[in-house]
C-alpha cells in the first residue's frame, strides 16, 4: 500500500464510524421519542399501534450524512499528512 493513501483510507474510516454514530443519535433517537421502536434490519421506526413512523428529517439527515462524511474525511486526512509529515504526491500520469 502507498504511504500516501493511508491518511485518506483512515479519513474514510473515521468518517464512516461518524456517520454510524450520527445516525444512532438522529434516526433512532427520533424513533424513540415518538414511543416506537426501531427495527435495525428494516431500518423502520414501528409505533405501538403498528403503525410505520416516517421522519420529518429523514431528507435532511442524508444531506447532512453526505456533508459530514466528505468533512471528517478531509479534516482527518490532512491532519493524519501533517502530524507525520506525509507529502502528498502530484505525479501526472504517464502515456502509455
Amino acid at each position: 500500500m502507498n504511504r500516501n493513501s493511508i491518511p485518506t483510507l483512515v479519513g474514510v474510516f473515521s468518517s464512516l464510524l461518524i456517520i454510524w454514530l450520527l445516525h444512532g443519535f438522529l434516526v433512532v433517537d427520533d424513533c424513540i421519542e415518538q414511543g416506537g421502536v426501531f427495527n435495525h434490519t428494516t431500518s423502520q421506526c414501528v409505533l405501538k399501534d403498528g403503525a410505520i413512523y416516517e421522519s420529518s428529517i429523514a431528507t435532511l439527515v442524508i444531506v447532512l450524512y453526505f456533508f459530514i462524511g466528505f468533512i471528517v474525511s478531509f479534516l482527518v486526512s490532512t491532519l493524519i499528512r501533517k502530524i507525520f509529515k506525509i507529502e502528498q504526491s502530484n505525479i501526472p500520469n504517464k502515456p502509455l
